[in-house]
């Protein structure tokens, strides 16, 4: 099976809230969580709860993250989609989008019975939370190491060998709708000089590169950011 593709927002503030939740069982975050607390204080006790539900009453925190071109009109409210026409000069454009914009923004802002005028600027009345500045998330490799940590992390982090890995693949194949396992670990553990199965040390440094990235997560998590400025890009 196909590794899968990560390409929206919603599958990238997926990982977000899983990194949160696994950020909440490390004992040694407690304290920068603590301090994060009233930044996520808005997301409500995401320990208890699964994503796709908790989505439905929190997608409103989160805001488009960059101007794109688009292929397909997006559904969001905090979004606006504009026609240019590219035989207008650049100078007359941005003027004209920055009242265009400015104008939804205080329209949007009404709808949501926030009053334009308390505002410091129109746009901090939209999402608050986005990912790390600058940093760009391979959305493919941080859902496998996501993944990754957190069945290590339920198996109680167990010491890293062929054992835990062999234990690590099957869970990977034994989910219920996906049974693809990361590129790291398509590659069987071959026969030592005594017959016995091992995956090789190459493999295990990467699965250890990776719970050792998850962590890093975690820990950018529970301080407020995501994925945090860390060599994913």
């Amino acid at each position: 099976m196909p590794l899968p593709a990560i390409q929206s927002q919603k599958q990238i503030y997926r990982m977000w809230f899983e990194f949160l939740k696994m950020a909440h069982k490390e004992p040694d975050l407690v304290g920068n969580l603590q301090r994060s607390r009233e930044y996520y204080e808005p997301w409500g006790d995401v320990t208890t709860m699964k994503f796709d539900d908790w989505w439905k009453g929190h997608k409103h925190l989160f805001g488009e993250t960059a101007v794109r071109k688009v292929t397909s009109v997006s559904n969001s409210p905090n979004a606006v989609h504009l026609a240019i026409p590219l035989n207008m000069p650049v100078t007359k454009v941005l003027a004209e989008v920055k009242r265009l914009v400015e104008a939804c923004q205080i329209e949007r802002l009404g709808q949501k019975g926030i009053d334009p005028s308390t505002l410091k600027s129109l746009h901090s009345g939209f999402g608050s939370y986005e990912i790390t500045m600058g940093v760009e998330v391979r959305g493919r490799t941080l859902y496998e190491i996501q993944l990754m940590y957190q069945f290590w992390q339920e198996m109680g982090k167990p010491p890293v060998n062929t054992e835990t890995v062999s234990k690590i693949v099957q869970k990977f194949r034994g989910r219920p709708r996906a049974k693809w396992v990361p590129y790291i670990l398509q590659m069987k553990p071959l026969a030592d000089k005594k017959g016995n199965l091992r995956y090789d040390e190459g493999q295990l440094r990467q699965v250890r590169r990776y719970l050792k990235k998850g962590y890093e997560v975690c820990k950018s998590v529970s301080l407020g950011e995501f994925p945090g400025k860390n060599s994913l890009a």
